[in-house]
């Protein structure tokens, strides 16, 4: 493993910026906090870019996503811009702490990324033939994970499911004895699409509305997309659409990204921002025929603005969490390390464990800070935080060590990425893998343990029946 001089520069810089963070934070200046933890954090950047090369890989969506999770709320508190509660109950201690911890964590992500991971050029007619067996994956697996989820539905108890909203028809499918992981699949069909597309068209994506194989895969994966939509799921969404981006540019060094690029970026979470804003209402309107009290909510109060600020998503729950559990006089004992353990039994059926599954920890922590969500579904909760979970098993430098361990794992997937691209299985798994750099920031160990080992299961029997299905499906893809 080889180093060089700017990445021991920037690692260096990243350190120093993270005892500013830490003295500022000991003095409550959340301001100061904020400011050098930012100049971490860019530091953190510019040595990844300069290890791994690209930006389109799992690393910069962590990063990416890292941001949205750690500062999205904590600006919202500092800059005073929401009333809701937990918003307004924060404390500079809480955030300034929360600050911290995370920027702690992101400095022992970047340790691995200290060495350098050379990318090897190869040939890309070498793999123009993976075509048929791109189109025959995509289609495959949109398919399933259509008919897998419609499984789902009926064995919870049929359409009226949908009525129930995220939280009902989460706890619903999770009741099922075996839930199918339609999501997953949906995400792999989606990759092998955006590789499909990408081999046909490179960068003459214009023609592409035409392939018989983009609209099959549409027809087969709209339907589930709509579910998805109507009951506000919205992290499975935009993991379809990382796959799909990973798909197509996986076999490209983006090395920056364009204007266009931000700016279709922006478009779109602005589209999903009002749609999901405003969703509540929709509902209301197909169901009442009310337009003047939709049109009061959506234009005259401008309801929809709010949720541009990220912190009225999913992504100011983090430090929301964070806050209730940093803000408990009643301290919870330190688990050292069990609640990761534990993350291993969590795809072990209950009915052939000898024991008493463990309660995974984000429900523990739901019954202890949030016990009113459990009249809302067995699963419904607050989510939980990447942060809360290290500090309870390890104390403060909790953050460090796990997501150091965290950085080793991407940094090696990054490294047989950029030496072995053109292997069957891996840009499978990498892709995969990709929701993870959203989901980690929010979840338990205990989920991202076991879609981990759903993912080894499921790539298992990928690799199995790979050659069955290229000989199946070889005449009716001939001519695509």
């Amino acid at each position: 493993m080889k180093t060089n001089s700017k990445n021991l520069l920037y690692l260096i810089l990243s350190f120093l910026f993270l005892i500013l963070t830490g003295v500022s934070a000991f003095f409550h200046e959340l301001g100061l906090t904020i400011f050098f933890s930012l100049f971490s954090l860019f530091s953190t950047i510019l040595l990844c870019k300069s290890s791994i090369i690209r930006v389109n890989s799992i690393t910069f969506f962590f990063l990416l996503f890292y941001i949205l999770y750690t500062y999205s709320g904590v600006l919202t508190v500092f800059y005073d811009v929401d009333t809701r509660l937990l918003f307004t109950s924060s404390t500079p201690e809480a955030a300034s702490s929360f600050i911290f911890s995370s920027t702690l964590g992101l400095f022992g992500f970047s340790i691995p990324f200290l060495f350098l991971t050379r990318i090897k050029k190869i040939d890309k007619k070498e793999f123009y033939h993976k075509q048929k067996m791109f189109s025959i994956y995509a289609l495959l697996f949109m398919g399933i994970a259509t008919l897998g989820e419609f499984l789902n539905i009926f064995r919870a108890g049929g359409l009226s499911l949908l009525a129930l909203g995220k939280a009902g028809y989460q706890s619903k499918t999770a009741d099922l004895f075996i839930t199918f992981p339609s999501a997953l699949f949906l995400q792999v069909g989606f990759f092998f699409l955006g590789l499909r597309m990408f081999l046909k068209y490179e960068t003459n994506f214009k023609k592409a509305p035409r392939n018989k194989i983009l609209l099959l895969s549409l027809i087969l994966g709209l339907p589930i997309i709509f579910i998805y939509l109507s009951i506000g799921f919205r992290s499975p969404l935009l993991a379809i659409a990382i796959a799909f981006i990973m798909g197509f540019s996986y076999f490209i060094e983006v090395k920056s990204i364009s204007r266009k690029v931000t700016l279709t970026i922006f478009i779109g979470y602005s589209i999903l921002a009002i749609l999901f804003g405003i969703r509540g209402q929709l509902k209301l309107l197909f169901a009442t025929g009310d337009w003047d009290a939709f049109k009061q909510y959506t234009f005259e109060e401008k309801a929809y603005l709010k949720y541009y600020n990220p912190a009225n998503n999913e992504f100011g729950i983090s430090y929301m969490n964070y806050a209730t559990y940093y803000n408990d006089d009643d301290k919870v004992k330190l688990l050292y390390g069990s609640s990761y353990l534990e993350g291993f039994l969590i795809v072990i059926p209950r009915a052939i464990l000898p024991f008493e599954k463990p309660l995974p920890i984000s429900f523990r922590f739901r019954d202890r800070y949030f016990s009113g969500y459990k009249k809302h579904g067995r699963i419904a909760g607050t989510g939980f935080s990447s942060i809360i979970e290290p500090q309870w098993n390890f104390g403060l430098l909790g953050p460090f060590f796990v997501f150091f361990v965290i950085g080793c794992g991407l940094w090696v997937l990054e490294y047989y990425r950029n030496r072995y691209r053109y292997l069957f299985i891996f840009p499978v798994f990498y892709a995969m893998l990709v929701p993870l750099a959203q989901s980690f920031h929010r979840s338990s160990s205990g989920y991202y343990i076991s879609y981990t080992i759903i993912l080894f299961l499921f790539l298992f029997l990928l690799f199995f029946f790979k050659r069955s299905l290229l000989h199946f499906s070889n005449p009716f893809l001939k001519n695509q």
